[in-house]
């Protein structure tokens, strides 16, 4: 039997709303759910080349898509991301800590997000 691959994943961020976006309603996800998985991803840093910086989000099944979404693009801190690619998932676990961002844990339908 394998292991199926698990992902941490922030609950905050979409390509829709931007990184702080908070398309739950309290106490969601939840363990069980299916959800659209983000690949969020720094490229480049003060002009040089970046090594892979990836974070991962998730937001409401409804809202995935499939492949990259949109281009990369340049910020004012000198950093160059791109929401890198969307899949699906279910969560597994979800962590709460006070004063910290809520996560979830979310074995992904696809690996070829990670």
């Amino acid at each position: 039997m394998t292991d199926t691959p698990q992902i941490t994943a922030k609950t905050l961020g979409t390509p829709s709303g931007g990184l702080f976006d908070n398309p739950w309603p309290p106490d969601f996800p939840a363990a069980g759910q299916r959800v659209a998985i983000f690949a969020y991803e720094v490229t480049r840093v003060d002009g040089t080349d970046q090594d892979d910086i990836r974070t991962y989000h998730v937001g409401p099944a409804e809202t995935a898509a499939r492949g990259p979404i949109g281009s990369s693009r340049d910020e004012p801190q000198g950093i160059t991301v791109a929401w890198r690619g969307c899949g699906t998932g279910t969560v597994t676990s979800v962590s709460a800590p006070l004063g910290r961002e809520r996560t979830c844990e979310v074995a992904p339908d696809e690996t070829d997000l990670l």
